[in-house]
């Protein structure tokens, strides 16, 4: 099986530690000995600031591959657009970049095919007339809906969230419109992370092969058994309640300020980036968290790695998600609540898309008030054994399982 994946990210990003579900899917779909190749096409932008930041990251700039075993040659160059093969794994790689998106969306069609070709031409599993390779088109990128212009066995879109109720894209609120009716007319099957998503596409027309596959979590990465306490948790007085995790809209502010001040006892620490929309679309939320800093029970510890995380997760006394539960919120589904379960740490959450199935083993609290009652019983109540039931629940959601499920449900509806 060929693969031709429209990324909601770079591959370079990747490779710096952005992790989504789009990543995992990916990466899991290289590795399946179904799978020959992947053109993987990254993000397309559709602003002129993001078009100049891939310019300089992806088309000028030479790939940094993070495993030294992997090497990396350009195939195809111009003056907008860069091809890149990665050698190292078991199915050929292909890495596609271009700003061509900013111009002209069929331009994109026009240089990938380009490239294709070349592919084609170069590449020892299709050079056999004898050998046909099917092709699945691959998509999580809703701003563009020409990737069915091109030819195909298979067309895939992987609905991670609906971009129409995220707050970065309401510039872009008619275009998505247009473009979610096409994909779901056109795509042969639709998979979403969330119940709320797939009544979203019903609601566009689309009736069968409309598949809920929730998100799944690198089980391994998050269990570990004796990390290393990192040094910036080492002063700060115990318990700790943590997050981690981007800090952006759906953080409820307020709710954090009133845990602060109903618990001077405990450490409230936030692992994760700022998302700079939080500040340039809102405004307000700016000063809301200068207000936050005022609190000495609250820490923010920034941006860490992706192999850091594991470390200061399993040095939580309690996991929270202070979420806000607006429209967005329900079309999402949410990794974070898989990785605390991986870890094995107590969670208190706000109710949110996908969190009821595990309300046995997580505290879903529906106001302030129960929030904190209830972080104070999980830090009184917590054992060894509720411990290893999460661990379990998150093992079963494992993302080898998803790919599985995935490419079972693929293989029965691809023409070949």
């Amino acid at each position: 099986m060929e693969i031709i994946s429209f990324n909601m990210s770079n591959f370079s990003e990747w490779e710096k530690g952005v992790v989504n579900r789009n990543r995992h899917l990916f990466y899991k779909l290289l590795a399946s000995p179904e799978v020959k190749r992947i053109v993987a096409v990254d993000f397309l932008p559709f602003t002129f600031k993001r078009a100049l930041r891939n310019y300089g990251q992806n088309v000028i700039r030479r790939l940094k591959l993070k495993d030294q075993k992997l090497k990396s040659k350009t195939i195809y160059q111009d003056l907008t657009t860069r091809c890149v093969e990665v050698k190292g794994f078991s199915a050929e790689l292909y890495i596609f970049s271009t700003i061509e998106s900013i111009f002209s969306h069929k331009r994109v069609i026009q240089k990938l095919n380009r490239v294709l070709d070349k592919i084609n031409s170069q590449s020892p599993s299709t050079q056999s007339p004898s050998i046909r390779v099917p092709r699945l088109v691959w998509s999580c990128f809703p701003m563009f809906k020409e990737h069915f212009q091109l030819k195909a066995d298979l067309f895939v879109f992987d609905a991670v969230d609906n971009w129409l109720s995220h707050p970065s894209f309401k510039k872009q609120e008619e275009i998505l419109k247009n473009n979610y009716q096409v994909i779901s007319q056109k795509s042969d099957l639709i998979f979403t992370v969330s119940d709320n998503l797939i009544e979203f596409f019903k609601e566009q027309g689309r009736k069968e092969n409309l598949f809920w596959v929730s998100n799944g979590v690198d089980y391994h990465h998050f269990n570990k058994i004796k990390p290393s306490l990192p040094s910036d948790l080492t002063s700060l007085k115990r318990p700790i309640i943590g997050y981690l995790g981007i800090i952006q809209q759906r953080i409820d502010i307020n709710l954090l300020e009133y845990l602060a001040q109903n618990n001077p006892d405990k450490s409230f620490v936030l692992v994760g980036p700022l998302w700079p929309v939080y500040f340039r679309k809102l405004r307000r939320p700016a000063v809301e968290i200068k207000r936050l800093r005022q609190y000495k029970n609250i820490y923010f510890l920034g941006k860490k790695e992706y192999n850091q995380t594991p470390a200061y997760l399993n040095n939580f006394d309690v996991a929270f998600c202070p979420h806000i539960l607006n429209e967005f919120v329900r079309s999402t589904n949410s990794l974070k609540i898989l990785e605390y379960l991986a870890s094995g740490v107590p969670i208190v959450t706000t109710p949110s898309s996908g969190v009821e199935r595990f309300s046995h083993l997580v505290n879903i609290a529906e106001d302030y008030e129960s929030f904190n009652k209830k972080i104070n019983q999980v830090l009184s109540e917590d054992n060894l054994e509720k411990r290893q039931a999460r661990k379990e629940k998150a093992q079963e959601n494992d993302w080898e399982n998803k790919i599985k499920e995935i490419i079972k449900i693929i293989n029965k509806n691809i023409r070949t």
